[in-house]
């Protein structure tokens, strides 16, 4: 299972391995209030990317699009965490609220589902 998760969220015992996935770390966020597995900012954006998103240059397909296209780089990183997620819940976590569906940690929950 694959759930998703802002750093805001409060972690659960049913999120089980918890993986950072943003660049930059959560300002004002300790590493003991997070309780990650491990911190993958290989899976965020690129700088450029996200700048692009974040000054409005670029739409949300734009976005989709060039993320993907980076993470063509990363399959093994993706195999590696659906292979984790056929026998353990794993948790993505980004800095965006959860609520928020423009957030790639949404969009590395789809690459590693289709990965299973």
């Amino acid at each position: 299972m694959i759930k998703t998760k802002s750093v805001y969220d409060p972690a659960e015992p049913t999120d089980r391995d918890r993986f950072l996935v943003s660049r930059y770390w959560p300002r004002g966020i300790s590493k003991e209030r997070l309780r990650l597995t491990c911190w993958l900012r290989e899976l965020a954006p690129s700088v450029q990317l996200l700048r692009d998103w974040k000054d409005g240059r670029i739409s949300w397909e734009e976005y989709t699009r060039r993320y993907h296209q980076e993470m063509s780089d990363q399959q093994d990183r993706i195999a590696e965490l659906a292979e984790r997620s056929r026998s353990a819940t794993i948790t993505l976590i980004c800095v965006e609220r959860e609520e928020d569906p423009h957030c790639h940690r949404h969009l590395l929950k789809g690459l590693i589902e289709a990965e299973k």
